[in-house]
């Protein structure tokens, strides 16, 4: 069910007609899962492109996407680097960020958003 989500964020957005500008994060804790995730995503919504086009990732040292990435699986540490360099997310016009269950705790897993 956890895949489905961002998916469905994505298909109602486009029904809207606000699809190309809409860019949800999906946070994974671990670089396997970001990588994983990202590459059956790619493949349930059957783009041409794979890994890179609509759906992407960012993991240490590794990032596959493109200005077309609409859904990017990154891991905790990747995110918590784009919201100490850009606390607001405003580089990338952030419209959903989505967390998976951490798996531990420690240091940089304790995020609290607050919306705008």
């Amino acid at each position: 069910i956890f895949l489905l989500v961002p998916q469905y964020l994505f298909e109602q957005a486009v029904e809207h007609g606000v699809g190309g500008s809409t860019n949800i994060i999906i946070c994974q804790p671990r670089r396997i899962a970001a990588v994983g995730l990202a590459t059956r995503v790619a493949d349930e919504v059957g783009d041409d492109a794979g890994v890179g086009g609509l759906v992407g990732y960012s993991v240490r040292l590794d990032t596959k996407s493109s200005q077309y990435t609409r859904l990017l699986f990154c891991t905790t540490g990747v995110l918590l680097r784009r919201l100490m360099s850009d606390p607001q997310l405003e580089g990338r016009h952030l419209t959903h960020a989505i967390g998976s269950a951490v798996v531990k705790t420690g240091p940089h897993c304790a995020i609290q958003l607050k919306p705008p």
